[in-house]
Formats: structure tokens, C-alpha cells, sequence
């Protein structure tokens, strides 16, 4: 009995597993939101990353950047993370490990810049 075919089965069914990932949906985004808003209502810290990849999965990509502050000549250091799904991308923003601002939907357009820290 030859190998081969049974290495190219797992070999197939490996890549196809790897290359498939859950699906963001409207009701994970709305999840995520509804846990900011009640978070920044009662004055406690917000959503950390680990939180949102509970709800939403592992981003596509993470960056490392600096957000300037409106009140101060400063700026912060954040973590961007970047969903990518048929075509579309969401923008999440971290500061102190701490998502700061809400999540926007497929359909909606992103804010042109995200609630300063």
C-alpha cells in the first residue's frame, strides 16, 4: 500500500481546515459594543484585547502606533487590530490594553479617528 494518497488527503484536509475562519457577524460586532457601553457607563475599565478576540477571533494584523492626544501636545502609544472579511476591514483601537472606542459595523463607515484615550 502506497503513502502517498493518504498524504495528500491530510495534506488537503490540513490546508483546507487552515485556510478556513470564522465569519464576523453583525451580532459579534454588536456584542462587543454592547460590553463597551456598558463598561463605559459604569465607569469601569473597558475591553481589553483578549476580550475582543474572545468575541471576534484573531485579528488578520496587529500594528503597534501612536495616537495624539487633542488635550496635550503627546502622544500615546496603541495597538490597532484589523479584522478583514470579503473585502471590508474594521479598525479597533487599544490604548493601555483597553479597547477605546466602539466597534463600527460592515456596513457602516469607520470615524475618521477614534476616540482620543
Amino acid at each position: 500500500m502506497s503513502w502517498t494518497p493518504l498524504l495528500l488527503l491530510g495534506a488537503i484536509a490540513f490546508f483546507g481546515t487552515a485556510a478556513c475562519k470564522p465569519e464576523i457577524s453583525q451580532e459579534n460586532i454588536n456584542a462587543v459594543n454592547t460590553r463597551f457601553d456598558k463598561l463605559e457607563k459604569t465607569g469601569k475599565k473597558s475591553l481589553s484585547p483578549k476580550e475582543v478576540e474572545s468575541i471576534l477571533g484573531q485579528p488578520d494584523r496587529v500594528e503597534n502606533a501612536t495616537l495624539e492626544l487633542e488635550t496635550q501636545k503627546k502622544e500615546v502609544p496603541v495597538t490597532r487590530y484589523y479584522y478583514e472579511q470579503d473585502g471590508k476591514t474594521l479598525e479597533l483601537h487599544f490604548f493601555d490594553n483597553k479597547l477605546i472606542n466602539r466597534v463600527p459595523g460592515w456596513n457602516t463607515p469607520p470615524e475618521t479617528e477614534p476616540k482620543k484615550p
